[in-house]
């Protein structure tokens, strides 16, 4: 029995070096780079970089917007395609990215702040983010990952993915606000007793107390980060100092000064990828705080926090309170290319009120029906305007949210 146990073992081991080797050689180069810098102090750090880096102007999302051939690098042999995202604001951003060795490297790192948890690529995962398979749940054989859509965690199914968790040890993707929305369909007190063996949260700010409450209360090792769509630069949180550590063969960072901001500062990314949209000397219009503590980790450029996309929550149809962020930011496609801005407020149980700028090639109806689809939890109020109200700083707020959850 035991043979057979250690050869199973053994056949699932293999299976996951395979998928390894078929990642490519961007993922293997990047994973020996990334080996190599830990070791690095900051002068070969800054070595690395300079003989990667010559761009000196600041480029913003409207300077690529109004050229984007001009910061555009093609190769005949590297495809790429179009990615459109609604960013931290809900504005939309149009620019081009490889197929091959953008990911391949992306997923170099990622695996490596994984790691820190005890993940080793392709071990089993339960997704809960911005994808909405057909039927609310689906597996995926080759990321050996289970997709769940938000929408999926309703009271009828409760019984069905206690189940699933309770029976299933695995590690946990999810953006902070859809964990704390699982916690809270599920109960604190039943989570506890899922063999859950680490949680992988990014794409908004996750405060550092909640992330230790979340580890004191349910004893699970947490692995935070932050990155974007553009795949410029990718930090990973460190508990050792507590701060946020960029890699340095992944992109280059810089701090600049905000009069408005206080102590607050914007991120400058250069993106360290040959082909694609080149940001170079990127405004990324997400802000940070200087480092204040020294860590032994490795050489790294630091911050203390990162200011980034907050997170917001919804009531639906049945009174359940849910991640706002995976509706919305889990849209890719057509959808951005429709709007110059989109705003959302809800006022009452179940109801969205969607305000939208559209763009010069909208179609409203599309429009509308990738909305209703993506909301279908919600009754949909949408209606176009020529203009959405900022902020005082000048910021266009994405959701608004009137009711006290």
């Amino acid at each position: 029995m035991k043979s057979r146990f250690t050869y199973i073992v053994n056949q699932l081991n293999l299976l996951k070096w395979i998928k390894q080797l078929i990642l490519g050689p961007a993922y293997l180069i990047h994973v020996d780079k990334i080996r190599k810098s830990k070791k690095w102090d900051i002068y070969r750090i800054d070595d690395y970089q300079n003989l990667n880096i010559s761009e000196k102007q600041l480029i913003s999302k409207n300077d690529i917007k109004n050229d984007f051939l001009y910061f555009l690098k093609k190769h005949p042999l590297v495809p790429i395609k179009q990615v459109s995202t609604g960013g931290t604001s809900g504005k939309p951003f149009i620019f081009y990215q490889d197929l091959i060795f953008a990911r391949q490297k992306e997923r170099a790192y990622i695996y490596d702040i994984w790691k820190t948890i005890g993940y080793n690529p392709f071990d089993f995962r339960i997704v809960v983010r911005g994808n909405i398979p057909q039927n609310g749940i689906q597996y995926n054989w080759f990321e050996n990952a289970l997709i769940i859509s938000q929408d999926f965690f309703i009271p009828k199914n409760k019984i069905y993915l206690q189940q699933l968790f309770y029976e299933n040890p695995s590690f946990l993707h999810v953006y902070p606000s859809s964990l704390m929305s699982l916690i809270n369909f599920f109960g604190e007190k039943m989570f506890k007793i899922f063999p859950i063996k680490g949680i992988m949260a990014g794409s908004e700010t996750f405060p550092i107390s909640q992330m230790k409450w979340i580890m004191k209360t349910f004893s699970i090792p947490i692995a935070h980060w932050y990155g974007h769509s553009e795949y410029a630069i990718l930090a990973r949180f460190c508990w050792n100092c507590e701060e946020f550590h960029f890699y340095p063969t992944y992109g280059k960072v810089n701090l600049m000064e905000d009069k408005d901001r206080n102590d607050e500062h914007m991120l400058i990314a250069t993106s360290l990828n040959k082909y694609g949209t080149q940001f170079k000397n990127y405004i990324t219009e997400d802000y940070a705080t200087k480092s204040v503590r020294t860590c032994g980790d490795d050489s790294y450029f630091k911050v203390n926090e990162i200011i980034g996309r907050k997170q917001e929550y919804v009531l639906d149809n049945q009174g359940q309170k849910k991640a706002f962020g995976p509706y919305l930011f889990g849209i890719h496609g057509n959808f951005w290319s429709y709007i110059e801005s989109i705003q959302f407020t809800q006022s009452e149980k179940g109801i969205l009120n969607v305000l939208y700028v559209p763009s010069e090639n909208c179609n409203d109806q599309i429009l509308k029906n990738i909305l209703i689809e993506r909301f279908d939890n919600f009754k949909i109020d949408i209606n176009s305007t020529k203009y959405i109200p900022k902020t005082k700083s000048g910021k266009l707020k994405y959701f608004i949210q009137h009711l006290d959850i």
